[in-house]
């Protein structure tokens, strides 16, 4: 009786998140910020409670409902994508679907279903993003919220944690409530990433409008990253600046080299406001150059790979079923059981090389494309965040729906809905459209 109530509460409760985020996405958008600006303090928010021995999160029911919502507005993706990426979303979903299956019966719901979440919240984000109406103006209110909710809020939330714990490397941890150790740098990766997304649209919002605000908050952002000193999250940020200056328009390569100029005398004025010049320096040094996390990564990467290559064909083809772990060595001695900081890695881990080809399918053809002249370089440097994130780090849910608005804007432009823009309006606000 527990269990058919338990049941019958989940239908009602899901169908009316499914209807909430059909009908009003900008939920989805406070709930992904709450995530994102939590992350650091709470990287397992929301645990609601256990059911059969497994733990029940709100991740899940926004994963579940988010999933629901994409499958009923399917027809969408149909006309947006082409039928190769298409062949290739459908892949990816059955083998997903048959390593969670197998996982459950071979080590049960609990442990397949944790280790599956990660997989599970970035194809929900992804699948509702671009199956998503998204008129013209819902995309721009959306990458609006991004800039001023989500960058101000994580530095404000960057801003904090120097104030209270100090600024940190990447050797040093600090405890948090007393039982969380957590990385002494202001932002955990996701975080930088996600700061970097708001830079790069606050760039854009910019370049549509001409409001010099949003060219502030961008580089307002970038010190940020700078003082995050998530190195990954640097490199990827210079590959960037890299490609705006060669393909970015105009009125931004005149600017972009004075943006970077200010943005590093910013982040050396408020790292020097907590701290002596030399030990600011000092720290800065030690971030860029300690290479030992990467030889310890590299390391368990190969060991992965080979663990798998020994367990047969079928497993390099469709990997192995959730539940099985990460377990390896990392570096000299050390037992870890985590996920191995590679999305690349990881995907083939449990979905093998017919899912890790599926997914370069559905995502280089549109790197490729958005290097073309014609192409929004805008959207075009978020694809090229998440395909460099992704060498040293899983993708985070709560940072993947900018990801999913790249997909949209200039490859689809009959989907947009028409917006009446007056005669005497300027050509960058025309671009919007």
């Amino acid at each position: 009786m527990t269990t058919l109530l338990f049941l019958v509460v989940a239908v009602i409760l899901l169908s009316i998140a499914v209807g909430l985020v059909r009908m009003h996405p900008r939920i989805v958008y406070w709930v992904v910020s709450l995530y994102a600006v939590t992350a650091w303090e709470y990287p397992n928010f929301g645990t609601i409670g256990t059911f059969g021995g497994t733990t029940i999160t709100l991740g899940d029911g926004l994963a579940v409902a988010l999933v629901v919502a994409g499958v009923l507005d399917a027809r969408t993706a149909l006309r947006r994508f082409r039928p190769p990426a298409l062949i290739a979303g459908a892949l990816v979903i059955v083998l997903l679907a048959a390593a969670l299956a197998r996982g459950i019966e071979e080590y049960g719901l609990g442990a397949a279903v944790n280790e599956s979440r990660a997989f599970l919240y970035v194809l929900g984000i992804l699948f509702w993003g671009v199956t998503r109406p998204w008129p013209t103006g819902e995309i721009a209110y959306a990458q609006k919220f991004f800039v001023v909710v989500q960058g101000v809020g994580l530095c404000v939330v960057a801003t904090y944690h120097v104030i209270r714990y100090g600024l940190g490397g990447t050797a040093d941890f600090v405890l948090v409530n007393g039982e969380l150790n957590q990385t002494g740098r202001p932002l955990v990766s996701g975080q930088a990433l996600l700061l970097t997304l708001c830079a790069i649209l606050a760039l854009r919002v910019w370049h549509q409008g001409g409001q010099t605000r949003y060219l502030t908050l961008s580089g307002l952002f970038v010190v940020f990253v700078l003082i995050s000193q998530q190195r990954t999250v640097w490199a990827t940020a210079i590959v960037l600046a890299l490609l705006l200056l060669a393909r970015g328009p105009r009125s931004l390569r005149t600017k972009l080299v004075a943006l970077v100029g200010v943005c590093l005398v910013g982040g050396v004025l408020v790292v020097a406001a907590q701290s002596s010049m030399s030990s600011v320096i000092d720290e800065f040094a030690g971030s860029a150059s300690n290479t030992g996390t990467y030889s310890a990564r590299l390391t368990s990467w190969l060991g992965l790979i080979a663990e798998s290559v020994q367990e047969g064909p079928l497993t390099v083809l469709f990997g192995a079923p959730f539940g099985h772990g990460y377990a390896r060595f990392e570096g000299v001695g050390r037992w870890v059981v985590f996920a191995p900081h590679n999305w690349y890695v990881t995907v083939y881990l449990r979905e093998g090389l017919l899912g890790l080809g599926a997914m370069l399918v559905i995502f280089l053809p549109r790197v490729v494309a958005g290097l073309r002249s014609h192409r929004d370089v805008f959207l075009e440097c978020i694809l090229v965040c998440f395909l460099l994130y992704g060498w040293t780090y899983s993708w985070q849910w709560w940072t993947c729906l900018p990801l999913a608005l790249a997909f949209l804007d200039r490859a689809f432009p009959a989907l947009a809905e028409p917006v009446s823009v007056p005669a005497t309006a300027s050509r960058r606000l025309q671009e919007v459209r």
